[in-house]
């Protein structure tokens, strides 16, 4: 049975329109309408920049049976991620500046993905979403220079239950369940919820995450409170997984290659 899928995905990257000649530009990958692609010399994505040549195009069957993936990340600003591992938390590379790489690095590989939707929102004691569902482009990458980790609390609640009521309304827009996960990224200085009552809250999430069928991931920046994180991922079903500033670069390359993000 075919299944739906946005109508965004299905744009021309260069008009903006529906696609009427999809066509695959086969050294990388990326795919335009067949009229737009062919006034240029040079690929217009950006970074790519794959020579256009007649024989380099050929029919993408792109349709609507293809699944989308609906990817939200969920990244803590509070004051502690500016801290370092080390002795004094003052010198050597932030847990911040870990998530960030680690963020550029699934963005790229995720670049003009036509089947990967990410949401990006970033939490302390209130969760801001800063882009929704959305095919990654350049500018998504400036957003995550800009952002800085200036908050007073980590509320680890707040942010999971924004997120996991996106994809039930989601899923009511779209008529159909969809291959969604959530990915959070933090040191594990959590106060979990503005309100408290930690444990009546970890069985919401976990229920939750389970009727919806999330795929959850929480990412452990840093070498403080790892007990404290992988006992809440078995609390709440969710993978645990960690990064420190001596592993990060094999640890990210290791992550995307892995079955544990898509």
């Amino acid at each position: 049975m075919a299944t739906k899928t946005n109508r965004n995905n299905l744009k021309c990257y260069i008009c903006g329109k529906m696609f009427t000649n999809a066509t695959v530009l086969t050294p990388c990958g990326h795919s335009f309408d067949r009229q737009c692609i062919l006034q240029y010399k040079y690929c217009p994505i950006d970074l790519c920049n794959t020579p256009v040549f007649e024989y380099y195009l050929s029919e993408n069957n792109y349709n609507q049976s293809t699944e989308n993936i609906y990817e939200i990340f969920l990244l803590d600003t509070s004051t502690s991620m500016w801290y370092s591992d080390s002795f004094t938390g003052l010198f050597g590379t932030s847990r911040f500046q870990i998530a960030i790489k680690f963020l550029e690095h699934v963005f790229q590989h995720r670049w003009n993905s036509l089947t990967n939707q990410i949401s990006l929102i970033t939490f302390d004691k209130y969760p801001i979403e800063h882009f929704s569902f959305e095919t990654i482009r350049q500018h998504h990458l400036e957003i995550l220079e800009k952002l800085q980790p200036n908050g007073s609390q980590t509320c680890l609640f707040d942010a999971l239950k924004f997120s996991l009521e996106k994809f039930e309304k989601l899923n009511e827009i779209l008529n159909r369940s969809t291959r969604q996960s959530i990915y959070v990224l933090s040191d594990g200085a959590d106060n979990f919820n503005s309100s408290g009552n930690q444990k009546h809250y970890i069985k919401f999430i976990k229920e939750y995450s389970k009727k919806l069928n999330i795929r959850g991931n929480i990412i452990q920046v840093g070498d403080k409170n790892l007990s404290y994180t992988k006992n809440l991922c078995q609390d709440i079903n969710y993978q645990f997984h960690h990064f420190n500033s001596y592993n990060t670069e094999e640890s990210i390359n290791s992550y995307l290659l892995s079955s544990n993000i898509h």
